[in-house]
């Protein structure tokens, strides 16, 4: 058992269900900021389609490098008061957003950005608390909960803000993005987290929270959880494809965007459920045999022909078998995380960071296929790539055995 493992509580200090709630105001301000949502709204305000997606980038770096500011919330306040004091910022910089962006899209951005600021430290926030609190037994369930409120929950919101802008002002739409966002904050009242010890002095902190990393991030059995994180299967770079390859399968609009948000965030909130379902074991072979699954709707979308009900069978599939690898992603960062300490919420804000990495190369990657070998190029890398882990995790295994025979 590692260090930081063996100060997990033995006992969860909060019900796992109530992280649907806690990580729903984080997922609506991301959701809607950078998976579609905002950049309807931005062309609608007459900005150019190549202005849109520098801002939707420009909108996206906060979630790369969020770790730069995530200590923040394992210093001076309680946890808690730093998700409720990030969660009303994010909300207050959405309303301002929405103010502006009638008069002036380009500070909107600006505005939207710093939504995003404090939107990955309203993550750092609940990520602290999710490691300090939860014991170890009770952390997949937990991870199921919080994955279909981020994949699921913020879809679904996130839509409904959509809906409210194309039909009104930007100042009512800001408010109801903003009670989105913060209602749901409500259900951390009452939390009762666990006291941190006293700060023992800076330099003194500092030479703690470097030990804290180091134990996390270079053992063997953690490092190799890390190699996975970066790894691509479970990255779900295909869903934000999916809807450009659609007209190729003979599908429409309409449908593309109810399957790909509506009905994509039950589909993906059903599998992250299931994934809490998934029995306890090593949370490294758990994770790879999930994102293996993911190759099965890939390869059915690779070869079979480009019709709709294949789009529609495909689709609906890969967001299931997303969604449940999604939950095992969350439940190996907090494995790897172990016990708080005195950066947990910088730790799991490192390994979050970390796993969006392969989002942005397979998105690369997937690319390339379809400008060389057509639309088909797209799924069938997405599903070569599933099987990645595989190989891995043999070694993984073969090294576990060779170890546990020397102990003999």
């Amino acid at each position: 058992m590692d260090v930081l493992d063996s100060a997990a509580p033995a006992k969860s200090l909060v019900a796992p269900s109530r992280f649907l709630w806690i990580v729903l105001p984080y997922a609506t301000c991301i959701t809607f900021t950078t998976n579609g949502p905002l950049s309807y709204l931005l062309r609608d305000a007459g900005m150019s389609v190549g202005d849109v997606a520098n801002a939707i980038a420009l909108l996206g770096i906060p979630s790369s490098i969020y770790f730069l500011w995530s200590p923040l919330a394992d210093l001076w306040m309680a946890r808690r008061s730093w998700y409720l004091l990030s969660t009303f910022a994010a909300g207050a910089a959405l309303v301002g957003g929405a103010v502006t962006l009638g008069r002036d899209s380009q500070v909107a951005v600006w505005e939207f950005f710093g939504a995003m600021i404090f939107c990955m430290l309203i993550s750092s926030s609940y990520g602290g608390l999710m490691a300090s609190m939860l014991a170890p037994a009770n952390r997949t369930r937990a991870a199921a909960w919080a994955q279909a409120s981020n994949l699921g929950g913020g879809a679904i919101l996130s839509a409904g803000i959509l809906f409210v802008a194309q039909n009104s002002y930007g100042a009512i739409w800001g408010l109801v993005g903003a009670a989105a966002i913060i209602v749901p904050a409500i259900s951390i009242v009452g939390l009762q987290e666990p006291a941190r010890a006293p700060s023992p002095g800076f330099l003194v902190h500092w030479r703690q929270v470097g030990r804290e990393l180091r134990e996390t991030c270079l053992t063997p059995k953690n490092f190799f959880g890390l190699l996975l994180l970066i790894a691509p299967p479970g990255a779900g770079a295909l869903i934000g494809l999916l809807p450009a390859i659609a007209r190729d399968y003979g599908v429409g609009g309409f449908d593309v965007l109810w399957i790909n948000l509506l009905g994509g965030g039950l589909l993906m909130a059903a599998g992250c459920m299931a994934g809490g379902w998934v029995p306890r074991f090593d949370r490294r072979i758990a994770y790879a045999l999930a994102g293996a699954l993911n190759a099965i709707p890939a390869f059915f979308l690779a070869f079979a022909p480009p019709t709709y009900p294949v789009y529609m069978v495909g689709t609906i599939v890969y967001l299931f078998t997303i969604g449940l690898t999604s939950t095992l992603s969350m439940d190996l960062v907090l494995d790897v995380v172990g016990a708080a300490g005195r950066s947990g919420s910088m730790r799991y804000s490192i390994l979050s960071a970390l796993s969006y990495i392969p989002i942005a190369y397979m998105t690369w990657l997937e690319g390339l296929a379809s400008n060389t070998y057509g639309f088909r190029g797209v799924p069938f890398v997405e599903a070569l790539s599933s099987l990645f882990d595989l190989p891995l995790i043999l070694v993984w295994v073969l090294w576990r055995r060779r170890i546990a025979r020397q102990a003999l």
